[in-house]
């Protein structure tokens, strides 16, 4: 790896890319998204070139609803018509492997990116993601984070969260309200678990009747592992490096057993791109 002011995208992009056709379905790449557990599917054509992107959220905005008047095979058979062409961004702000690993991680955080694909000559050949960019936290930049950097310097303070009885299409609605893709779940101010934005989605699947079903029940669908659950006087660079092991795209900060906080991937794309102006 490069030395730490001179760390490049090829650095620390992913090289085995998941990618879609333009003529593929909407619920291949949902099975896609969900077997792979990533948010961001680069779509290409025959010769390996970039022509568009999908997102979770993308899809999650086609899906047609479970509250209208279809049957599941109906709404399946449907979805299965519509190619992923129809949905994609064709807009798709992309980096070269050489561009400097600091570059990239400022344009997330001022664009709010979740992923920038890599491309080469006319082809992809990575894709830079969030979950990348806790690899520069948590071994390139860590000798110069101040050892003093706790979590509460970089979390999201007073999270916006639920409760057990908040329905699936609740929750979903203060997601996309808020912006945010987890919701703590808190019952007498004590946290139960999180959800996040593909729980629901999976559960929107499962259950024929989503709009009576509880977002706990789709944290329970799933089989969630508990909680990551950090103090916010904890040290930042640790809890990334935890994060970035386990694969977690949040952790829930709590003093006590009260929520105080929460710190995602974002929230180190943006620590990323501030400290390193």
């Amino acid at each position: 790896m490069s030395s730490n002011p001179e760390l490049r995208v090829a650095d620390l992009m992913t090289r085995s890319v998941c990618t879609l056709t333009p003529f593929q379905s909407l619920p291949l790449a949902e099975a896609l998204m969900g077997l792979e557990r990533i948010r961001h599917v680069p779509v290409v054509d025959d010769a390996g070139g970039l022509v568009g992107l999908v997102t979770h959220r993308d899809l999650l905005a086609a899906k047609l609803s479970a509250l209208t008047p279809l049957s599941n095979d109906e709404r399946s058979t449907l979805e299965l018509l519509v190619p992923v062409s129809k949905i994609m961004r064709t807009e798709v702000w992309t980096v070269a492997p050489g561009t400097l690993a600091v570059v990239a991680a400022r344009i997330m955080r001022d664009h709010k990116f979740g992923c920038l694909p890599v491309v080469s000559e006319g082809k992809l050949v990575g894709i830079l993601s969030e979950a990348d960019l806790l690899t520069l936290v948590t071994s390139a930049l860590e000798p110069l984070m101040p050892r003093s950097m706790r979590v509460e310097h970089a979390m999201t303070p007073a999270p916006v969260s639920i409760t057990s009885e908040t329905t699936i299409p609740d929750a979903r609605a203060l997601m996309a309200g808020y912006g945010v893709r987890h919701l703590p779940v808190l019952e007498g101010g004590r946290i139960l678990t999180m959800v996040s934005e593909r729980d629901l989605a999976v559960a929107e699947l499962v259950f024929r009747h989503a709009e009576r079903a509880s977002a706990s029940h789709a944290a329970r669908l799933v089989g969630r592992d508990a909680p990551l659950r950090v103090r916010p006087d904890a040290a930042l660079d640790r809890v990334f490096r935890d994060m970035f092991e386990k694969r977690l795209d949040a952790a829930l900060v709590e003093d006590g057993h009260h929520l105080v906080g929460i710190l995602c991937a974002s929230d180190a794309c943006r620590l990323l791109g501030e400290y390193l102006r």
